[in-house]
């Protein structure tokens, strides 16, 4: 038994919110102190303290919290690594306004000529113009509505159609302007260069106008195509029925395919499994027309219902087939095309035709990359702030506890004191002497007793003294 001197009592405050920072002091330590991560309460404390089970069942309530932390954390490493994905970010959509419209200059009319002449032919001309705004769905600022019209567009065609007021343009090679980009645009027209190649990708631009001598109308045909950076595909009608959607790329109508399956149960043994036609016989190799008849699992092989046989011109299939049944559903995407008649009457028909073409835009990595580096920062700024105040309330949790067990030892002390102060003297003795030779040297302990561990469990108490001893002595 240590004396009652030997224990240091805890000033103890009202309990206080935790701060926003906790501060570590700069003081000296104690001659004697306890572990701050002592948080063990002798089960014979639960019978005297009331309301002290309230704690235990806190030590419950947290055992389940760290599981769930840590199975949060596991979904929040998958969640980051999925988030690093270029398929799986967000793709920023809006709309391509295109507008198409002509000008006239030196008409007759333009001109107060009562009449068509020849001088009027060769002076009067008009020009037909197309060209278009990018407008995102997104309200914040987007970078797109810097970039050119041309960044849009995989190519654009105009076809002038002549007809018998324009002789001149009977089989001439000008009748058709077209331009495509053969390569990635990033929109920006470095240092101007004139002498750049139609469809460079430096060659940007945010209209194109064609020219033309006349005074008379005269049609045109217009095609569009935008780019398209998830490889969809146009679908036939069949296709387009069963998927809801008129563009779609091939993964996606695996996948539709794969749902419905499982949706109506159609998997069944390969037992009653017959060739595919789409797939010829002499393309197969020997090994794998003999490992057709061995058993397979049900999820081989596809039995139709009525409406894939309507869509794939089969009864049974296997999953590994079914990127060749697919293929006559599929086409590349067609372009936009618009017939317009350039009018010779009007100074300018700007607002008559206006198109709006949904597009979806090239992921920025640089703007990926600063995005899910905010969040992750908002994520561990969020867990920096809750861990702080975690360990603020673990302090203050083991200095009760401390608190509580000095208490405990006093109590006892002076219980064992009044039964009988004899006996409890010259215990009290014996145990300050071993405490000094503590203390002093490596002394009073027989090296054959403490290697049994008999010898641990029946002075846990005296052990756990003298431990804290020589750790406020610094002989540990």
């Amino acid at each position: 038994m240590a004396s009652p001197q030997g224990y240091v009592q805890r000033q103890q405050g009202s309990v206080s919110e935790a701060p926003s920072k906790v501060y570590q002091p700069n003081t000296a330590a104690p001659a004697i102190s306890y572990t701050p991560t002592e948080v063990n309460i002798p089960s014979k404390l639960y019978d005297k303290v009331p309301n002290l089970n309230l704690y235990k069942k806190l030590q419950d309530a947290e055992k389940q919290l760290d599981l769930l932390i840590a199975q949060k954390g596991l979904d929040f490493q998958s969640v980051q690594a999925s988030s690093m994905q270029a398929n799986s970010m967000k793709r920023e959509t809006g709309i391509l306004r295109v507008f198409i419209y002509n000008t006239c200059q030196n008409q007759p009319w333009q001109n107060n000529q009562s009449k068509v002449n020849e001088t009027s032919n060769t002076d009067s001309s008009w020009t037909l113009r197309v060209e278009g705004r990018f407008i995102s769905d997104s309200p914040e600022v987007s970078e797109a509505k810097e970039m050119k019209f041309s960044s849009f567009l995989s190519g654009i065609s105009i076809e002038i159609v002549p007809n018998e007021d324009y002789p001149s343009l009977q089989g001439s090679q000008s009748n058709i302007i077209e331009w495509r980009n053969e390569g990635n645009n990033n929109g920006n027209n470095q240092g101007g260069n004139s002498q750049l190649s139609n469809g460079s990708s430096q060659w940007s631009f945010d209209g194109i106008d064609v020219t033309r001598q006349g005074v008379f109308p005269i049609k045109s045909k217009i095609a569009i195509l935008t780019k398209d950076y998830t490889f969809k595909l146009s679908v036939s009608q069949e296709m387009a029925q069963f998927t809801g959607k008129r563009e779609a790329s091939q993964q996606e109508l695996i996948y539709s395919i794969w749902q419905y399956v499982l949706f109506k149960k159609l998997f069944k043994r390969a037992d009653s499994y017959s060739n595919v036609p789409a797939v010829p016989a002499s393309s197969m190799s020997s090994q794998a027309l003999n490992s057709q008849s061995n058993e397979e699992t049900d999820l081989s092989v596809v039995q139709c219902d009525e409406v894939l046989k309507d869509l794939l011109k089969v009864n049974t299939f296997k999953f590994k087939d079914l990127y060749q049944l697919i293929q006559p559903h599929v086409r590349p995407r067609q372009p936009i095309v618009l017939d317009y008649e350039i009018d010779t009457t009007r100074s300018t028909t700007l607002g008559d035709v206006v198109v709006d073409i949904p597009v979806e835009l090239a992921l920025s990595m640089g703007k990926m990359e600063k995005e899910i580096i905010d969040e992750n920062k908002s994520a561990f700024e969020s867990m920096s702030k809750s861990d702080e105040l975690v360990q603020y309330l673990n302090q203050r949790i083991s200095l009760g506890i401390v608190a509580l067990q000095s208490s405990n030892n006093r109590e006892q002390f002076y219980r064992e004191l009044s039964d009988d102060p004899v006996v409890f003297i010259k215990k009290w003795l014996e145990s300050q002497s071993e405490t000094l030779k503590a203390l002093k040297s490596e002394e009073g302990f027989n090296e054959e007793d403490v290697r049994k561990a008999q010898y641990f469990k029946e002075h846990e108490q005296e052990l756990r003294q003298k431990i804290d001893l020589m750790l406020g002595a610094q002989k540990l």
